[in-house]
């Protein structure tokens, strides 16, 4: 059972392969999985290592739910989904919950009948974690560079001293390009759930930021009036008015 529609429809947030050999179940997954505004597609088992290697999903989504010997499947599965170096979630049923230590590589689970919501949230969080682990050890752009390893930042080679939550919030600027960032949403995952100050700190801080690191040429962090903030895709030219 192969979806014949070329790659994956739509430019959705992600790229979902739903492997299952269940047509009914498939459908209703992939519904789900679109209606979390990502983009999906269908294999079966026996097509599996095809369907990785041409689609590059970003996420693989193992329906194990009816299969009989799951963890035989399983295994037949694994070496080509951990030779991806992708993520997978296994969706079993709730009477299969003793077996979950035997499917070795599986990067999370849920049981069935699941909650979409839930569902939802553990394909956001595992993406994210995966893009975030693919960003390598160094971004750069234009005249920025940023040592995800060193914890270094250099403006045209010169090094620039920041503090600890003035690195996070660049990277975390800097790894989501194009992306428009709420104060909120800097706030949550700069400086945590239990951070009790105001998004104000975020204004100030992104204020220390474009001092210390548009020094040159380029700026890089715009601001999106009444919503919050986004790291430019194309870096652009600073505009210096001439002197009086």
């Amino acid at each position: 059972m192969t979806d014949d529609s070329n790659y994956f429809p739509g430019e959705g947030m992600g790229r979902v392969l739903v492997l299952s050999n269940n047509e009914e179940l498939t459908t209703q997954i992939k519904k789900h999985i679109e209606g979390m505004d990502h983009s999906s597609i269908a294999s079966a088992f026996d097509s599996a290592a095809e369907a990785i290697g041409m689609r590059k999903p970003d996420l693989i989504l193992v329906d194990l739910v009816l299969t009989g010997g799951i963890v035989e499947v399983w295994r037949r599965l694994r070496y080509d989904v951990e030779d991806s170096h992708i993520p997978a979630i296994v969706i079993i049923s709730g009477d299969r919950i003793r077996e979950i230590e035997l499917l070795v590589g599986i990067s999370d689970f849920v049981l069935h009948p699941y909650d979409v919501r839930e569902l939802e949230m553990r394909i956001k969080l595992l993406m994210q974690q995966h893009k975030d682990k693919d960003v390598g050890d160094t971004i750069k752009i234009a005249n920025l560079v940023i040592d995800t390893v060193k914890y270094e930042v250099t403006v045209d080679g010169w090094p620039v001293v920041l503090t600890l939550k003035e690195y996070e919030l660049l990277k975390y600027l800097a790894t989501r390009p194009g992306r428009v960032l709420t104060r909120e949403v800097l706030l949550d995952q700069v400086w945590g759930y239990d951070y009790y100050g105001g998004t104000r700190t975020v204004d100030v801080h992104i204020g220390r930021l474009r001092t210390k690191i548009e020094t040159g040429e380029y700026s890089f962090i715009r601001t999106v009036r009444g919503v919050g903030y986004t790291f430019t895709e194309s870096v652009f030219e600073k505009h210096v008015l001439p002197s009086k």
